[in-house]
């Protein structure tokens, strides 16, 4: 059962919830996107927490600045400086970790995946395994950027239950009806700094981003995107950025929309996930 946590950091608190392992796996630190807290990674019947504790990792999940109990970013709220406070929580839990973890490998989802992005191309005092980034890409439809800079640039929103299903889960049938009632205790509001940076700097910073990354990588992103354009051809793409990496794993989820996690096809997905983490931390 997993349960909270709070980490005081020199950057401020930052809060998530843990399951705790055996010794001898990697530390897994799971970063969420925008408008998500850190029950996204533990919502009844798609939980990751829980398919990890079963494999015997330790995991954490990390509410991102201004999310649930983590202190909010002061003045700009960007990528980088959500990496700046996230590397200082990481190395909070490695004081906890480090006689019995072989290393950290982070997992973000969306824009936590850009984050994580960027903590890997930060520099850390914990050791860096490897990084699973999914449901992010630098090529969104018109119509996502354009519906991101209609809003005012300093405005923090809710995401309604209509619109997280449209931009984040796929077609029906690829998906239980009940799981978006189940993710709201994982929902939250979200600047809407957030939402320009990801189709704004984030598409021109993200080259030089991964070409810093040094780790193994495992790359996701879905067939059914509903916030970027989704093609065999650009996952490739996007995973051949990841130039100073030592490997790097891509796939186009099938059968499953924005939120991987929370799909029919989560199970098996999360099993690759695992098998990566493993894999890049042996």
């Amino acid at each position: 059962m997993a349960h909270s946590i709070s980490l005081s950091t020199p950057l401020g608190t930052v809060t998530g919830i843990e399951e705790g392992g055996d010794a001898g796996t990697p530390l897994l630190v799971c970063i969420p996107g925008g408008s998500y807290n850190s029950h996204y990674f533990d919502v009844k019947g798609h939980s990751l927490l829980a398919a990890a504790h079963d494999q015997g990792f330790s995991i954490v999940a990390l509410d991102r600045p201004g999310y649930q109990g983590s202190d909010p970013l002061t003045g700009e709220i960007t990528f980088a400086k959500n990496a700046e406070v996230l590397n200082a929580a990481v190395a909070e839990l490695w004081k906890q970790y480090s006689d019995s973890a072989t290393g950290v490998v982070l997992i973000g989802h969306s824009m936590g995946g850009a984050i994580a992005i960027h903590m890997a191309s930060q520099e850390h005092s914990w050791p860096l395994r490897g990084i699973s980034a999914t449901s992010i890409h630098t090529d969104a439809p018109d119509q996502v950027t354009q519906a991101w800079n209609s809003i005012p640039a300093d405005a923090t929103i809710p995401f309604s239950k209509e619109q997280r299903i449209q931009f984040m889960y796929g077609p029906e049938g690829t998906w239980d009806p009940e799981v978006v009632d189940h993710a709201e205790i994982a929902t939250d509001l979200i600047p809407v700094a957030e939402l320009l940076e990801v189709v704004g700097n984030w598409t021109t910073d993200f080259a030089r981003l991964a070409s810093e990354v040094t780790v193994p990588v495992h790359y996701a992103l879905a067939e059914h995107e509903g916030l970027w354009i989704s093609t065999d051809d650009g996952v490739q793409a996007f995973a051949a950025a990841f130039t100073a990496s030592p490997s790097v794993t891509a796939e186009r989820v099938t059968g499953s929309g924005h939120n991987l996690d929370h799909h029919h096809a989560s199970g098996e997905f999360h099993e690759r996930q695992l098998a990566f983490a493993r894999t890049a931390a042996a």
